[in-house]
This record gives structure tokens, sequence and C-alpha cells, in this order.
């Protein structure tokens, strides 16, 4: 069964289908560097140079593990109310879902297998060390490429972010949902959900009243 409008759902991950910790605090604190990985986390999306050293710290740290133990203390991160049930409700209708995010993409891809994403993007860790960074202001150029590539129009895509940094990802699609417990400025205009569950924004979009369970 497809949903007669929307076609395409973007979520972003940390503060949204995550909330709570973060992926990077959950990996951190399994390798004993949660305190500095906090004081990366207080950086401004907009202080790329000390973003990019950040990362490329964290990148010496993760040298001596797999990506599959770097994963392992992600389940115990907190998704989102209804994340699993908007997924679930989403595929049944057809509806194809991304996670785009800045964090790490080998736990962007973990989180897209758990849920069942069909598309993910994230800042690349390479086999040598190092760091093929995606920013905030990439996400709405992905989201557009992506659409581009499906044959998708704006107006059938939906995005759902949390803060300032999916600005990006929320312009893009034709139906932004902020669901960040604070509304900033610059996103006066996107519908505000906050702390919203997941499961009653994928019913909003697909016009379906059945439970999602």
């Amino acid at each position: 069964m497809r949903s007669s409008g929307i076609r395409l759902v973007a979520f972003d991950l940390d503060g949204t289908l995550v909330r709570g910790e973060t992926c990077v605090e959950a990996i951190a604190r399994s390798l004993g560097h949660l305190q500095q990985v906090r004081e990366f986390e207080g950086l401004s999306p907009r202080q790329l140079k000390e973003v990019a050293s950040a990362r490329e710290r964290m990148a010496h740290w993760y040298a001596a593990s797999t990506p599959a133990e770097l994963c392992a203390s992600l389940s115990s991160l907190e998704l989102a109310p209804g994340a699993e049930a908007a997924f679930r409700l989403l595929r049944r209708h057809g509806v194809q879902t991304a996670i785009v995010s800045i964090t790490w993409e080998f736990a962007v891809k973990w989180f897209a297998r758990r849920l069942g994403a069909d598309y993910f993007v994230g800042t690349r860790l390479l086999h040598d060390g190092r760091v093929e960074h995606f920013w905030p202001q990439d996400k709405g150029s992905w989201l557009t490429a992506l659409m581009r590539q499906l044959g998708v129009r704006r107006e059938e895509v939906a995005a759902v972010g949390d803060s300032v940094g999916d600005i990006e990802l929320l312009r893009a699609a034709g139906h932004p949902f902020l669901v960040g417990s604070v509304r900033p400025a610059e996103l006066d205009d996107v519908p505000h959900h906050p702390d919203g569950n997941l499961a009653e924004i994928a019913l909003s979009l697909v016009g379906d009243r059945a439970s999602a369970r």
C-alpha cells in the first residue's frame, strides 16, 4: 500500500531518532573518553575547524577498535517515542526513509539497519584513519540529490530534525517537522512538536488513522 502523497521521509539521528545521550557520547563512554566528548559536543556547528579537530581526535581513539566493537554501545541509547513504529508504518505504506546525520556513518548505518531505513549518510571514518567530513550544511544538498535520484518532488518529501543543525535538511523538504524541545528562531515557521512522538508524525504523513503499534 502506497501513500498518495509522501514518498520519502528523512530523519536526523541524534536528538531526533535518539533522545538523551548521543551516539558519540555512548561510544566515548565505552572507551573512557566521555568527558572529552562532552566538551566537543559544546562546540557550535559553525566552528568547523574545531569540530574537524575533535573528530580527528576521536578517530585516533577508535583506531584500535572495529566498527562493530564501537557500535556495541549504541544499543544502550534511548530511541525516540514511536521511532520503530514510525518506520514500520512508513514501510507498510511504501514510503522510503533516510537517516541524515553528521555523526559517524558507521553509527548511522547501525541505526539504519535497526530501524530498516533505505538510505543513510554521515561522517566517514576511512580505513587509513582519515575523516571524510559531513557537515550540517551538507544535509540539504544530500537530500536534494537523493530526491533527484529517486525522481521524487519536494512536495513528496518530509524531514524531521531537532535543532539549527537541521536547517538545511528541513528547508530541502516540502513537509518539515521539528521535534527538539526548543524551537530555534531560524525555524519559527516549521511545525514544532516538542519531544514529539515519531509514530504520530508518520501517521499524519500517510493519513492512516489505524493504531501504530
